[in-house]
């Protein structure tokens, strides 16, 4: 089969990853723009509430006060992710997988995402707070990222071991 170099799967990771990285950055900047750090807002009561808070760690407020490490770790990330996708899309000779399309997408998004806000500003803007339980205050980006890591262990899980498994049956036959 041909081999496609350039297909679904990279436009909806370039997609995917524009439209996180724009709504992440335009949500944070109206929250902002309204509210001050530590004010609250209801949004949906009894459930979720806005609060304005300037996270200057990562999750749960680890490595608080590492700005130049999280930077670092952040860049490295991303290019282990991004050359992970890059040398798998040299080495497709099928169409790539549009799970893993999504998934770089939404990590990209979120990533870039926070990473905007420490180099523009020291910390990550965070505000989206659910009232029912407890559980650190968080942005759109997280969001992203947490649904992306999820969608990449199912493709890692279910999907990438498949291909492998097919590719490996394949050059066998050769």
């Amino acid at each position: 089969m041909k081999n496609k170099k350039f297909g679904l799967s990279h436009i909806l990771a370039i997609v995917i990853g524009i439209v996180v990285l724009a709504f992440d950055l335009t949500t944070k900047y109206v929250i902002e723009a309204k509210m001050a750090e530590g004010e609250a807002m209801n949004f949906i009561p009894g459930f979720m509430n806005f609060i304005v808070v300037h996270n200057n760690g990562a999750a749960w407020n680890s490595f608080a006060g590492e700005q130049v490490l999280l930077i670092v770790l952040t860049f490295i990330l991303i290019a282990i992710f991004l050359a992970f996708y890059i040398v798998k899309s040299v080495k497709a000779t099928k169409p790539m997988s549009k799970t893993l399309g999504v998934a770089v997408g939404l990590i990209a998004g979120g990533c870039f995402g926070n990473l905007y806000d420490r180099l523009a500003f020291g910390y990550v803007r965070d505000f989206l707070n659910f009232q029912f339980m407890s559980f650190p205050v968080f942005n759109i980006a997280d969001t992203a990222l947490c649904i992306g890591i999820a969608v990449l262990c199912v493709y890692l899980i279910f999907i990438y071991t498949r291909e492998n498994k097919k590719e490996k049956e394949e050059k066998k036959k050769e």
